[in-house]
């Protein structure tokens, strides 16, 4: 019997060991877990910050752009009023000078109606020039008797 206790007493030992030995593993696998764990909420963390950081930034282009767009859209639509605004002026002065021309077609005297004529012809030159501008382009059109002349 005293060597059955002794086998008995070999495999307690060993089975002591054995469950120290699981034991170690399974606090190196909590520690582990932990450290897991840990990393990860502060990997989080940090994307959270960078995410943050990032969306500021894509706010502040956003918001630049949006200026931007903003200040081109006033500049463009000053732009056009000023051409809206000289295109109504010269039809306003094409108007007058038609009114002009065509009340010396009554006219009866061939001098009279010569110098008029002339006056009106210099009055068409000066005062009926149109602005035209598209694409940041000028371009001029001189209306006279003779129909519209382009230049630039």
């Amino acid at each position: 019997m005293d060597s059955q206790k002794e086998a008995l007493q070999r495999i307690i030992s060993t089975l002591a060991n054995k469950n120290d030995e699981i034991q170690n593993f399974i606090d190196t696998l909590n520690q582990t877990l932990k450290g897991v764990q840990e990393n990860s909420s502060n990997i989080l963390s940090e994307l959270d910050e960078e995410f943050d950081s990032l969306y500021s930034i894509l706010d502040e282009v956003k918001e630049s752009m949006i200026n931007s767009i903003k200040q081109e859209q006033a500049r463009k639509s000053q732009e056009l009023q000023s051409q809206l605004s000289q295109c109504n002026n010269a039809l306003e002065n094409s108007e007058e000078l038609l009114e002009f021309a065509t009340r010396s077609l009554d006219l009866k005297e061939p001098e009279e109606f010569s110098k008029v004529n002339f006056l009106s012809m210099m009055q068409a030159q000066n005062s009926c020039c149109i602005p035209l501008r598209q694409n940041l382009l000028s371009q001029y059109y001189l209306v006279s008797w003779f129909g519209v002349v382009d230049f630039l």
